[in-house]
């Protein structure tokens, strides 16, 4: 068989076993490093030339002076090949040992956001003749072999400790061997395996072994050829730089005293005080964290902005969950409560006792928070506005909704609000904000209103030619028996509790007129 030939299927050969070595790698169960990036490495190898059979072949047998060109065999090969006498060309077999020797090299890599790295080797090394024999005789000589190669590795990176990453791969190259006074550029192969030990997370040392095979090396001279084999093994050791961070360890990409394991908001700046998952901290948990948080002590439950403010609609400067008046126009002053000149609000669950001005204890529970608006809003002047639904006659609804503004407005008063700033008007049914039709439109018609009359402006009061009278049988809200323009109305099968029907007896024994003060006559 011929000898190039062999060699060349025993590289290639080897370069199929490294592919399925690399392959079966990347079906283990390898932990996958989470880094990428450029490395850079230097390594010295202890190298042994094992394979080195020759042939050399000749047109001219025996004697031939020009063979003796023919590098470090020549004069064997003189001797071999005259040997065998006769005219014609004539070919032998011959080995050739090689002192074990020192060769270097440099890489430059890139590892992938996976196990694989990809690197290009240049190496270079020369081991001596030691000696050289065939046909039984043996020549020892002082020439050398000189192997210069450009390689291209595949290496598969495991994880097998904190720092430790065992790999393996192979590469494919061209290498120059120059065999004394000739030289011939060929394919070059190897398998690889080894560990890498990082000392820091981008300083690392490498340990590994390395097996090459190359196609055969051909040298001519005048009608003279020669072939010679290569293979060899080489021991490594050598340091590798990264231009990125190794991760091994606990890592904490962040840098906020949580694993990345168990961080639940990677990616945290550096220096931000984060919880045991490793978010930042939220005091007031409005949804965003107390270093971005221009509004750190956000009530629970309100709705904030990208900043961590309560959400402010209309740009008062009242948080819209304050603000009794969500639609102020832009520009205009404001009270406390976000109200500007002739906005009203409806102060709801400010109710009275049946047929009567007097507050609830509910009511005044309230009014005590209206009174702290105020009290807070000096600039603003405000009416009090009692309304009522539909039952009953105008008179009497004109009397009892301004007895009950009056009433609000002496609780107001009480409560430290200076009785100028305040108007109680009562408007009875003339200004409905529902059906009459209905139970629920009436109980939202029977309502006190507060309207912002704006800086130093005060209403007058209404006036009534038609006082209420004492002895009127009616209660608040009450369908007059007397008034025809109620006669025809159906009746409703529930009323409030200002809402008496006249067909039941018990509502004239309920009804206890609400006596006035003179001075809320006078008022």
């Amino acid at each position: 068989m011929n000898q190039g030939m062999f060699m060349s299927k025993q590289w290639r050969n080897a370069l199929a076993a490294g592919v399925i070595l690399a392959s079966a790698a990347g079906a283990a169960t390898a932990q996958a490093e989470k880094e990428k990036g450029y490395y850079i490495g230097g390594n010295a190898f202890y190298n042994e030339v094992f394979d080195a059979d020759g042939t050399v072949t000749t047109s001219d047998a025996g004697g031939i002076p020009g063979l003796s060109a023919i590098p470090v065999v020549g004069d064997l090969l003189n001797g071999l090949l005259g040997g065998l006498g006769g005219g014609g060309g004539a070919n032998a077999n011959f080995e050739t040992s090689y002192d074990t020797d020192i060769s270097y090299g440099f890489t430059f890599g890139y590892k992938f956001e996976s196990p694989y790295r990809l690197e290009f080797e240049y190496r270079q090394g020369e081991n001596d003749v030691d000696k050289v024999s065939g046909g039984g005789v043996s020549l020892s000589s002082s020439s050398s072999l000189e192997v210069t190669s450009m390689m291209g590795n595949l290496w598969y990176d495991f994880s097998a400790g904190e720092r430790l990453r065992p790999y393996i791969g192979f590469g494919l190259g061209q290498a120059n061997l120059d065999f004394g006074n000739g030289d011939d550029d060929v394919t070059i192969g190897q398998l690889g395996a080894g560990i890498t030990y990082y000392m820091t997370p981008r300083l690392a040392i490498d340990a590994g072994y390395r097996y090459s095979v190359a196609d055969d090396a051909s040298f001519k001279s005048g009608g003279t050829e020669t072939e010679i084999e290569y293979s060899a093994q080489s021991l490594l050791v050598g340091l590798r730089y990264n231009f990125f961070d190794a991760q091994y360890g606990v890592q904490d990409a962040d840098g906020d005293g949580v694993s990345d394991e168990m961080d639940e908001c990677p990616g945290t700046p550096r220096g931000v005080q984060v919880d045991s998952v490793g978010c930042p901290l939220d005091g007031d948990n409005d949804g965003v964290a107390d270093y971005l948080d221009q509004c750190p002590n956000t009530p629970a439950g309100a709705e904030v902005n990208a900043v961590g403010c309560p959400l402010d609609g209309d740009n008062d400067g009242v948080v819209d969950a304050d603000d009794a008046c969500p639609n102020t126009p832009a520009g205009e002053a404001v009270m406390s409560n976000g109200c500007a000149k002739d906005q009203a609000v409806i102060l709801r669950g400010v109710n009275f006792e049946l047929n009567s001005a007097k507050l609830t204890v509910n009511a005044e529970t309230i009014l005590n928070d209206v009174a702290a608006t105020l009290t807070s809003s000096p600039g603003f002047n405000v009416e009090l506005q009692g309304h009522t639904d539909s039952t009953g006659s105008d008179s009497y609804n004109m009397n009892l909704s301004q007895n009950r503004a009056k009433s609000v407005k002496n609780y107001l008063v009480g409560s430290g609000v200076g009785s100028d700033r305040l108007t109680a008007t009562g408007y009875g049914e003339e200004q409905p904000i529902a059906s009459n039709d209905t139970k629920d439109g009436r109980a939202e018609n029977r309502r006190v209103e507060l309207k912002v009359l704006g800086s130093d402006t005060v209403a007058e009061p209404m006036s009534y030619d038609e006082p209420m009278v004492e002895d009127e049988p009616m209660v608040e809200d009450e369908l007059m028996l007397e008034d025809p323009a109620v006669d025809d109305e159906p009746m409703v099968e529930e009323e409030s509790a200002d809402e008496i029907m006249m067909d039941e007896p018990a509502a004239e024994e309920e009804y206890q007129p609400y006596e006035m003060s003179e001075d809320e006559l006078d008022y």
